[in-house]
């Protein structure tokens, strides 16, 4: 064999690489079909004995026409942030074309420099590990196809030379070295060059961090948690099962059950409409902000502020699984914390926001148990607010037509909230009450409105236009009336403060899978929800979502397919991937340069105070308890007692092919039942006559006599049985390889006595 033997083959990996990873990035897997498909035929119609290509004319027009494609895709759509990936699968389509001509080493460099244009243009649109472990397979790969291209390009250049100088002469061409030698030197040099070009990756990737919005790719985003409402996007979102976070709800005996309702768990409270930046943001001053630390046992809770914490709460625990960030999602309303790590929270008094904003992580191992009253009293709020409620005050909404629309909702609904409030002489508290109801019945009027049969749920955007000085909210409520649930708690929101109604949109996820098996809530990424809080009182707010349940609940149904029960092993790589990799940036370095300061400082004893760390939060993960070390420690020794075996498996099925000169023709099966020959080779040493690598097995048991003429004797039938299942057609039944195991026995045992 030659190290050029599979060198189309290996083309053809590098070009199913790249389509892969634009596939991956881009969701496009019909794509990945199409031309996957392809180039796996290309080693049949082009690389195959029968060598059909095709024509130069052929391939022209073929290229002409996905050039058109991609222009004409672009004036469809004249985005700049689809450009790379229009130029991305332009290079993956003409890359698979080019297998099919007939190629000389120069070709394939063009095919290898157009599979790298598509993976960078698919780097520009996905931060997924799996696209990731992609990269870097095809980067690794790309190493090992550059240098075979350059060998190729040499033997050809070296037979076009010797053809010019020798044509008149009968002198064969110039052919490839070939041998196991070759193949060992080449394969140590890729390794080199791999191993080199990793160290460069890695010092480059370490020195110079970066700072990359994880928030979605730019041709549209997957559902997730944001911290705003952004309505400026018309593109279709994503569905994304990855597994967020579990929420154990408990009542007040501390027994987990399932809540009548969704759960509706906050991250954000959003209160002001920027009709200029077109998205929510919040108003609130950040000056009445008040710290709380926990202990770092989960069992003791920290009080909110609220004056006394009662025994009629309900617990909320939080497990996170695979996300990073500093908020804290609960439901309404938290009047203590605990933690099972020491943290420091910060809450908002005002709208009982909170947030980890010392850390800024809560990581995959962070559990954060909440009390939870769901009907607070005035009382116990006010100890938490204090002097932070602001005052009632009509909100400033200046979206012109969006009244007009809230008015004519009512006109039709109940026109007699249109009347003024007179006031009933009984005192300023009857009136009061009597505002904060007709607020409450003119939220659950418009919450009607937005659930009927006008509106439509969905997460394709990609018809809504949005149009210069029209209000994404405006069109929403009177021209498209279909969007996401980020446009429904915005109609809401918007129909509520133009008619004076205070209300703030909350973002957050929403708990709607519940698993009976573990008494839990499965959150995931998909479950990332808005809806809106509307103001019943001095005190109170009360939850209106225009998105009903049932939508809820067959978008969950919908999503939901065999795989998710196995994404959990996924989740947990991505979830590394996206926080310790794509979202390196410069504190992260500082933060690593002084974790190795502290190792070199300590001698590195700081490995096993880390190694502790991380056994006590996997034993909090999976709720082992004390004797969860004991099997902790099990599952390692099992590991590397695993890990062990595999080498040594490794190690013995390299040397029996190193013995048997074995090519990749030789079948398995035979080398297998050949491996008998080692411990006969073994045998051989313990008796002091180690056999050279260059001497035949029976020249060899010729020497053996001379010196242990009882080891030759026991070993003579077990080298001619090799001899047989090495190049003879004889198979080993299991009577004969009980029989060979055996009689081996006997020659180590035998051989060992002998020097004794």
């Amino acid at each position: 064999m030659t190290p050029l033997s599979r060198y189309r083959r290996h083309l053809r990996i590098e070009v199913l690489l790249a389509v892969t990873a634009y596939a991956v990035a881009l969701q496009n897997f019909e794509l990945l079909f199409i031309l996957g498909a392809a180039a796996l035929a290309s080693g049949y119609v082009s690389d195959g004995p029968r060598g059909r290509y095709l024509p130069i004319w052929a391939t022209t027009i073929l290229a002409a026409i996905f050039f058109g494609w991609s222009i004409l895709s672009f004036l469809g759509n004249p985005d700049p942030a689809s450009a790379m990936a229009l130029v991305g699968r332009l290079g993956c389509c003409l890359a698979v074309l080019r297998l099919f001509g007939r190629r000389s080493a120069r070709e394939d460099r063009q095919v290898i420099l157009l599979s790298v244009v598509a993976v960078v243009g698919a780097c520009l649109y996905s931060f997924q590990f799996l696209f990731g472990l992609v990269v870097v397979v095809f980067s690794l790969h790309t190493v090992q196809v550059i240098m075979l291209n350059r060998l190729q390009s040499g033997l050809d250049d070296a037979r076009a030379e010797r053809r010019d100088l020798i044509a008149d002469l009968p002198v064969p061409p110039v052919e490839a070295a070939s041998g196991r030698s070759p193949i060992g030197q080449f394969r140590g040099l890729v390794v080199g060059c791999t191993v080199v070009a990793c160290v460069l990756a890695t010092g480059v990737f370490l020195i110079f961090p970066r700072k990359i919005d994880a928030g979605g790719a730019a041709l549209g985003s997957r559902t997730g948690f944001t911290a705003e409402v952004d309505l400026t996007r018309n593109d279709q979102i994503e569905q994304s099962n990855r597994e967020v976070f579990t929420v154990e709800w408990a009542d007040p005996q501390g027994v987990p059950i399932q809540w009548p309702q969704p759960l509706r768990l906050r991250g954000a409270v959003l209160d002001r409409w920027s009709s200029a930046d077109r998205r929510w943001m919040s108003s609130v001053g950040r000056r009445y902000l008040r710290t709380v630390t926990t202990s770092g046992d989960p069992d003791v809770f920290v009080s909110l502020g609220a004056a006394e914490i009662s025994r009629g709460l309900y617990t909320q625990t939080v497990t996170m699984r695979s996300l990073a960030t500093s908020r804290v999602f609960a439901r309404w309303a938290p009047l203590a914390i605990a933690c099972d790590q020491p943290r420091t929270f910060t809450i908002e008094p005002a709208d009982l926001e909170l947030e980890d904003t010392v850390t800024g992580e809560l990581d995959r191992f962070t559990t954060y148990r909440l009390l939870i009253d769901p009907n607070p009293s005035p009382e116990a709020i006010e100890s938490i607010a204090g002097d932070a409620i602001p005052p009632v005050r009509p909100p400033v909404f200046n979206v012109p037509g969006v009244r007009e629309e809230a008015e004519r909702i009512l006109r039709e609904e109940a026109p007699a909230l249109l009347e003024p409030l007179i006031a009933t002489g009984n005192g300023a508290d009857a009136d009061e009450a009597n505002r904060w109801r007709r607020n409450r019945q003119m939220a659950e009027i418009f919450t009607k409105y937005l659930r009927g049969e006008d509106f439509r749920y969905t997460l394709d955007l990609r018809r809504f236009v949005q149009r210069r000085g029209v209000d994404p909210i405006l069109a929403f409520l009177t021209e498209y009336r279909f969007g996401h649930c980020e446009y429904f708690a915005s109609g809401l929101a918007g129909l509520c403060q133009s008619m004076g109604i205070e209300c703030r949109v909350i973002t957050g996820f929403v708990a709607v899978e519940y698993d009976d098996a573990i008494g839990r809530y499965i959150v995931r990424e998909s479950n990332a929800h808005a809806w809106v809080e509307v103001r019943t009182g001095r005190w109170s707010w009360r939850e209106f979502d225009p998105t009903s349940s049932e939508v809820l609940d067959e978008l969950q149904a919908g999503r939901r397919s065999w795989a998710d029960d196995w994404r959990w092993l996924y989740d947990r790589a991505d979830f590394l991937w996206t926080s310790r990799f794509v979202t390196f940036d410069g504190t992260t370095q500082a933060t690593l340069a002084d974790r190795f300061g502290e190792f070199v400082g300590s001698g590195g004893w700081g490995i096993l105070e880390d190694a502790k760390a991380i056994s006590r939060k996997v034993n909090r993960y999976f709720q082992l308890g004390p004797a969860g070390y004991i099997w902790l420690g099990t599952v390692a020794l099992a590991m590397g007692l695993a890990v062990i075996a595999i080498v040594a498996q490794l190690r013995r099925r390299r040397r029996i092919r190193q013995v048997l000169h074995a090519g990749k023709d030789l079948p398995n099966g035979r080398i297998r039942e050949a491996a008998f020959y080692l411990d006969v080779l073994d045998a051989f040493a313990a008796a002091g006559c180690a056999k050279p690598e260059s001497t035949p097995p029976m020249k060899h048991l010729d020497a053996v006599l001379r010196v242990r003429p009882d080891v030759a004797e026991a070993a003579r039938p077990l080298v001619e049985i090799f001899y047989e299942v090495r190049f003879g057609s004889r198979r080993l039944d299991a009577s004969a390889r009980r029989s060979v195991s055996d009689s081996v026995a006997q020659l180590r045992t035998m051989a060992k006595g002998g020097l004794q």
